[in-house]
């Protein structure tokens, strides 16, 4: 038996249907109990790189401008880096001065 476009029409209608009514109740869900640590973190994620695809190309031209270019290096080589300079990171001094602003 052939199937006629408008029956596939008809078709494509309800599953978006069915699909949206879905979309609702899995919302509906969610804000009915709290997030576990780990669902917060994975909808947190979701939600930066969805601000960040936006923003990519305008970063990357940024940094282009500033002369950036290449892999970031990452925070331990940053902390030997910083260690190579003389700083203690065991002297807290930024911490510090933070703390004794708030208090002023």
């Amino acid at each position: 038996m052939a199937v006629t476009i408008d029956q596939l029409q008809a078709k494509l209608t309800w599953l978006e249907q069915e699909m949206a009514e879905a979309r609702q109740e899995l919302e509906q869900l969610s804000r009915a109990r709290p997030l576990t640590p780990e669902e917060w973190w994975i909808a947190r994620r979701g939600r930066v790189r969805a601000g960040n695809a936006r923003l990519l190309p305008v970063m990357d031209k940024v940094f282009e401008e500033m002369g950036l270019v290449g892999e970031p290096i990452g925070a331990e080589k940053v902390q030997e880096m910083i260690a190579a300079c003389g700083v203690n990171p065991e002297a807290d001094l930024f911490s510090r001065g933070i703390i004794e602003m708030r208090e002023e």
